[in-house]
């Protein structure tokens, strides 16, 4: 399914939480789209996916691992946008 265009460093809407993307899947991947890490206070890793419409968390039965503080990601993310 054709989603919006992103790349790392990119900042995108899953459901109610800014995210900064951090890594692009290939296509067809079964992780999904792409990597992003959110939640300034206790930085959170997870696959995102599009469902053609939005951004969306899959469902997994382990939600993701957390960022360090020294992830240039994690730092954008707590900059904020």
């Amino acid at each position: 399914m054709k989603h919006p265009e992103i790349k790392p460093y990119d900042w995108i809407r899953v459901g109610n939480r800014n995210c900064v993307v951090m890594n692009i899947y290939p296509s067809n991947s079964p992780f999904g789209v792409c990597k992003v890490v959110f939640n300034p206070q206790k930085p959170t890793t997870h696959d995102v996916d599009w469902n053609g419409q939005q951004w969306f968390f899959p469902e997994r039965p382990d939600f993701g691992g957390y960022g360090r503080d020294g992830c240039p990601f994690v730092r954008k993310l707590k900059k904020g946008i």
